[in-house]
C-alpha cells in the first residue's frame, strides 16, 4: 500500500519510464490484484508467523490475473500469516488469516477468511465466513467467490454491497464451490487454563 513517486521526468520520457518500471517488476499499470494486495513479512522474517506470506501473495496474485483477467472491481486482497494481522485480513475486501490444516496426514499452509472488511466513509470488520482451505486451493476459491460476484451483482453493485446482500453460508457456498458447514476460526485443543495469571 504504498506508492513510488517519480518526479522531473519529461513527458516524452514517461513511457519509457515506465516501460523500464514494469520490466523490473514495478508494474505502473497493475490490475485490481495487484494494486490492492497486501500481505505481511509471514515465516520468513517473523517467529510469530503460521504461514508463508509474501512469495505466497505475489502468486496469488498471478494466478487471481491469470484466472480472471480484466476484473473491473478495485479489489482490497489481504493476506496475514498469524491472528495478529499485521497484514490487517480484517480491513480487506478478502482478507485470509494463516493457519495450518492437515492434508493426507500432513500439516500444510492454509487461510481463513474473512469478506467485508473496509476503512473510509463504510468502515467495516471483515466477517469471519467459517471457510479455511489449504493455500494451494485459495486462487480457485477466490476465482470462485469473484465470478459469482460478477455473475449475480445487481446493477452498480460493488464487492462490498455484494458481500452484505450474502449470508455466511451463501459465501462459503461460492468460495468452496458448494454448501459446506462452517468451521470455527481457531478450535481450542483443549481446556482453558485456570489459575495461572501469576
Amino acid at each position: 500500500m504504498q506508492n513510488l513517486l517519480i518526479v522531473n521526468v519529461p513527458k516524452q520520457k514517461a513511457s519509457l519510464l515506465a516501460d523500464e518500471l514494469n520490466s523490473i517488476g514495478l508494474r505502473v499499470d497493475a490490475s485490481s490484484f495487484r494494486r490492492g494486495a497486501v500481505a505481511c513479512t509471514g515465516t520468513e522474517f517473523c517467529k510469530l508467523a503460521i504461514t508463508e506470506t509474501k512469495a505466497f501473495s505475489r502468486w496469488l496474485v498471478e494466478e487471481l490475473e491469470e484466472r480472471i483477467p480484466g476484473f473491473d472491481q478495485h479489489l482490497k486482497l489481504h493476506v496475514t500469516g498469524c491472528p495478529n494481522s499485521c497484514g490487517q485480513h480484517w480491513i480487506a475486501d478478502i482478507g485470509i488469516e494463516g493457519k495450518k490444516q492437515r492434508v493426507d496426514g500432513e500439516m500444510v499452509d492454509a487461510y481463513y477468511f474473512c469478506v467485508g472488511g473496509a476503512v473510509g466513509q463504510f468502515a467495516s470488520i471483515a466477517r469471519p465466513i467459517g471457510y479455511r482451505c489449504p493455500a494451494a486451493d485459495v486462487p480457485a476459491a477466490i476465482e470462485r467467490l469473484l465470478r459469482s460476484y460478477l455473475d449475480l451483482r445487481q446493477s452498480h453493485e460493488n464487492l462490498r454491497q455484494f458481500f452484505s446482500r450474502h449470508s455466511d453460508e451463501m459465501l462459503r457456498a461460492f468460495l468452496a464451490g458448494q454448501e459446506v458447514e462452517a468451521i470455527t476460526r481457531d478450535v481450542a485443543s483443549g481446556p482453558v487454563p485456570r489459575g495461572v495469571e501469576g
